[in-house]
Order: structure tokens, then sequence, then C-alpha cells
């Protein structure tokens, strides 16, 4: 390599090569709308111009269906000639691939427009960052953490493409039957949870408990909390694709479904919030007020939550969740209780948040904890009050019909918001609104064997 690159090296390749000379190839990438990722591999020997110039491809990344097929929504794409984005490495997120069979590492872009150099409106980790920013300036500062419900999966599928549970190698047979809080099921899965607690260290993830979960073949993983949302949703994002990762590298995968089976229970992405000062004390958690600020983030979480729900639930399957085993169907609060939407952990100390309960594995994590800030921040500044908490009682009975029915529904109200376009723009929340249509109307233009069997 000429001694000019070498010279020029920024120190954190130049640290990693070190560690890592092995390498040959970097995969760059930005998160799509599903949380994996969109980009290119590219050979090792061409990182130094990566980290001077940054990559370029489409700036189409954002609006972009599960398959990177598009339906042209905001114009992005078609009507606008698909003009060049630039990916620019984000400082700390250069890491190794511990799964891959190939040395390879990865590096997650911050993405600009390649014409102007200003970031793209339709980005959802800039809409994090701004409704960030909207609660600093207000002086509340979020500590945020995500946990993860999904299923391993085997690596072949069904005849006719279903899914099925992973077969393990210790009796040759899929795993189950369900175990809730099993420590036998985990030690089925010994080696994968073990890769991927590995993967999670080398890319400084900050993964803490596996656990079975209520289907066969699910399981939960948590990540610690951090005082920087941003960071904690691309440790989501980056926690999502270790946990595929991982599984292939076991000869398995792993869905983000969340209703992969119409029999078992639905995997969901919660979210624990509370709201710091500026000398970092947790609001919720003051003598003599912090109770009155939860119940006022909890009444914007209920207020904007019709609003929002296409962002908890972003496309048909997502849906079907809902009034599954501790998945909610209506707006309610309570205490300690697993069956509402906004769950308040048992903690009266430091600890003391909310557990936002209501989205799905298969959404964006940006947006999920963009519309949850954006929430609290509107109840407490127009300081609203809850409805009555439900204690330790069932709540998940009766539908709420204030919200949205179905995913066609749920995009009308995104599209038509009035309060959220306080916090997202209107040409954001239609082209949202747009993107679930078109990909809803793509799954109904195939007939399945369900129609066959209803109209033949």
């Amino acid at each position: 390599m000429p001694a000019d690159t070498l010279a020029s090296r920024q120190p954190e390749v130049a640290a990693f090569l070190a560690a890592h000379p092995d390498t040959r190839f970097i995969e760059a990438f930005t998160p799509d709308l599903t949380g994996y990722g969109f980009g290119k591999r590219l050979p090792v020997e061409e990182i130094d111009g990566l980290y001077r110039s940054g990559m370029g491809f489409s700036a189409a990344p954002y609006v972009l269906n599960p398959q990177h097929g598009g339906y042209g929504s905001g114009g992005i794409g078609w009507d606008d000639g698909d003009p060049d984005a630039k990916g620019m490495p984000i400082p700390g997120t250069l890491k190794p691939m511990t799964w891959a069979t190939v040395p390879t590492a990865q590096v997650m872009l911050d993405i600009t427009l390649a014409a102007t150099g200003e970031p793209l409106w339709s980005d959802p980790r800039q809409w994090l960052k701004s409704i960030v920013e909207r609660l600093q300036a207000d002086g509340l500062f979020p500590t945020v953490a995500c946990e993860y419900e999904f299923f391993l999966t085997d690596g072949m599928r069904e005849a006719d493409g279903r899914i099925r549970p992973p077969v393990i190698r210790r009796t040759g047979r899929p795993i189950g039957p369900p175990t809730n809080l099993s420590v036998l099921t985990l030690e089925e899965v010994a080696l994968w949870s073990a890769r991927l607690d590995d993967a999670a260290r080398a890319q400084g993830v900050p993964m803490g408990t596996v656990i079975a979960e209520m289907g066969v073949g699910q399981f939960e993983t948590n990540l610690h909390h951090s005082s920087d949302a941003v960071l904690a949703a691309d440790h989501a994002i980056l926690l999502k694709r270790l946990i595929r990762g991982t599984a292939r590298a076991e000869g398995w995968d792993a869905t983000f479904m969340a209703k992969p089976y119409p029999d078992q229970a639905g995997s969901g992405l919660h979210v624990h919030v509370s709201l710091a000062d500026a000398q970092g004390r947790n609001i919720f958690a003051a003598p003599g007020t912090g109770e009155g600020m939860i119940r006022h983030a909890v009444a914007g979480m209920q207020r904007l939550m019709p609003e929002l729900l296409a962002f908890f639930a972003p496309n048909h399957n997502s849906f079907r969740r809902f009034g599954g085993l501790f998945a909610p169907v209506n707006r309610k609060w309570g205490e300690d209780n697993r069956t509402v939407a906004l769950r308040i952990p048992s903690d009266k100390g430091a600890g003391r948040r909310i557990e936002h309960r209501v989205a799905g594995a298969d959404a964006n994590p940006y947006l999920v904890v963009a519309a949850i800030l954006a929430s609290a921040h509107y109840g407490i500044t127009h300081k609203l009050e809850p409805d009555a908490p439900v204690a330790h009682k069932h709540a998940g009975h009766s539908k709420d019909p204030g919200l949205p029915a179905d995913v066609f529904d749920a995009a009308r109200r995104l599209a038509g918001a009035r309060l959220l376009r306080d916090y997202f723009s209107k040409r954001y929340l239609e082209t949202y609104a747009h993107l679930i249509h078109g990909q809803h109307e793509e799954l109904l233009s195939e007939l399945s064997v369900r129609e066959y069997d209803m109209f033949f």
C-alpha cells in the first residue's frame, strides 16, 4: 500500500486492521425499513477510499419494501431520476463479523444526498435524531433499551414455502414443544447462543440475557439501556443482524416476522424508556413529581397511538400478532402487568420507566423509538392525563375501537395525522403510508392456496 495512503489512514481503520489483519471484505450498509442492510461489499483494499470519500449508491433505501423493490413512494427512485446518495462510515461501527465464513467486517453508513450533502429526509435515523434534539431542548434526556422476540427456524423450508422450527443436532428432530423460560431449551441451542454472545462482544453490542419464549423455537434477548437513544436504536439494528447472521452460521435461520406461525405466540419489539434531567437524574423517579411525569408521558402515548400504529405494525402480518398472548389490542396501561400496551415495571428507584409493548419485531427501531419519544414529549408538554390504570388482571379481552383495525386503516391514519406533524413532516408521513399501501397491494396480488380452497 502506498506510503501516503498509510500516513492518511483513519485511526479507527488502522487500529481495526492491526487487530484483524486477515480481513478480506467490508460490508458497508445502512439499515433499510425492515432493519436489515442495504449497501455493498468491497475488498478491504478499498477501505481507505471508503473512509476518505464515502460510498455512492441510490438515494432510495428508505422507501423500499423488504425485497428492496419500490413503488415510487414520495417520488423517490422514479420521478426524481434516482439520484445518488453518499454513505460515510459512522465512527465506532467498524467491527468484525465473527460469524462470517470468510473474514469480513461491517460498518454502518450515515447517508446524505450526494449533490448537496444534506441528510436524506426519508432516513428514519435522522427523524429519531431530530426528535431527541427536540426533547433535549426542553430539558428531557431519554434513556432507552430495546428487547427483541424472534424465532429460530430451519435453514430449509417446507415444500409449500412455509417455515419450520430448527432441527437440533443432538436429536435430529425439530426443537419443541414450546417451553417458556426453559433452561433445557437453552441448552439445545447453546452453541448458537455462545456464537451470538461472541459476536455481540466483538461488535460492542450490549446484549443481556437470552431466554426461551412462549413459541416453538422462539427466544427473547434484551439490550442494556443507553442514555443515547440513537445509539440504542443502532444497537437494536445490529442485534437483529447478529441474530440472523449467527443463526445462519449454524445452518438455521431467524425470523422477526410478528406472527410467523398462526398457532404460536407473536414476536414483539419492546422498548423501555425513561427521561432524565440535565444532571442525569431520572425524572420518573423524582420524589413528588415523578409519578405525575409518568402519567403525562403515558397519556401522550395513548393519545398519539392511533396515528402511530403504522410505525409499530408496518404490514399485514404485524396485525396478526395483536390479540395473541401478551400482545396488546388496546391502549391500556398499568403497574407490572404484561397484558397492557404500556407497562410500568415495579422498580420504584432510578430504574423507573415505561415499557412500550406495542411494536412488532418487524418494525423499524428508529421509527419505533422516535414515535415513543414524540408521544411522551407531547403528553408531558401538554400535561395530559391518562385513563385509570389496569390493576392485576388481564387487559387484552376487548379491542380498542379507536385504534386502526388493519394495515390499510393504519396507513390512512398516518397519512392524515394531525398531532404527529409537529414531529414528522407531512411528506414523510404520506410517503411511508404510500409504501405500506404498495407493499400490501403487492401481497394481495398473488393467489393463495387458501383462496383456491375457499372459492374454487
